[in-house]
């Protein structure tokens, strides 16, 4: 009965909107919410990705603007499976990347994003690499010799970056440590070199980041001796959530790149010291 009623008062509304001359307001959705992601790649043919510089996964000249990396070729060649035009839209910004990515700014981060814990803000394709990252201190400093279940925290100062993803599992593992964090846009080397100048006792970081800072600075840092890293982070592209379909075509193609050998050619190209772990599907 309630409904019956309830239908005949909707009918008598619209009813009286005609003979008024006048009709119901209807406010249909907009088109950029009812696009996807995948709809919006699809329909430009085109792939537009952020990236950040981490060597060995994407490197920039500095002279030319190329690119490559492990994360570069693999992004490429996605593209190129898929039959998109690539384009490298713009360098992530941190502290807005997930907002970024809500925009539509550009359409994944092509780059080495660690899987965080992000509440809902950010997805991750399937992971392509496994990074370890090892703590670094000052040459001659012998309180992590033993180890960093012997260390007295609450007297080491701890080098880091807001936001980064290293800083923020030091920040978990190691509560009673101090901490001197860098801000936002500052490069993650500069973690190093605060401990170089003795603004902070140890940073942790990937082995190539020492790598390169070490060819620049000899005998100032060395790997402290510990029985495993501090942690290890499974990288991937990072997309906007929600978007099933536009990870499934991108997770399609990594495990294709994974199975068939060619993820394991581009780390024979770019990390010839084996640093860093490669995904298995089997």
């Amino acid at each position: 009965m309630r409904n019956t009623v309830l239908s005949l008062f909707l009918s008598a509304g619209v009813a009286l909107a005609v003979v008024l001359g006048t009709r119901p307001e209807v406010v249909p959705p907009s088109a950029a919410q009812q696009e996807t992601v995948y709809d919006r790649v699809l329909k430009a043919g085109t792939l537009r990705c952020g990236y950040f510089e981490e060597v060995p996964f994407t490197i920039k000249d500095p002279n030319t603007g190329a690119m490559s990396g492990i994360a570069v070729e693999l992004a490429e060649s996605i593209a190129h499976d898929i039959g998109l035009k690539l384009e490298w839209a713009q360098s992530v910004n941190f502290s807005t990347l997930t907002e970024d990515l809500a925009q539509g700014r550009y359409d994944a981060i092509c780059a080495s994003v660690f899987n965080l814990s992000r509440a809902g803000r950010i997805d991750y394709t399937l992971p392509y690499a496994y990074v370890p990252v090892y703590g670094h201190a000052r040459v001659g400093d012998s309180r992590f010799d033993s180890g960093f279940a012997s260390v007295d925290w609450s007297k080491v100062t701890v080098a880091g970056l807001d936001g980064e993803g290293a800083t923020n599992a030091a920040l978990q593992a190691l509560p009673q440590a101090q901490f001197a964090i860098l801000p936002q846009g500052s490069q993650i080397a500069e973690m190093l070199l605060s401990v170089a100048d003795s603004k902070a006792d140890i940073a942790f970081v990937l082995p190539t980041v020492f790598g390169s800072f070490n060819a620049n600075n000899p005998g100032k840092l060395v790997r402290v001796q510990s029985d495993r890293p501090l942690y290890t982070f499974a990288v991937s592209f990072g997309i906007k959530p929600g978007e099933f379909a536009f990870k499934n075509m991108l997770d399609i193609s990594l495990r294709q790149r994974i199975a068939s050998g060619q993820l394991g050619a581009l780390f024979a190209k770019y990390d010839p010291s084996g640093f860093f772990f490669q995904p298995k599907l089997y």
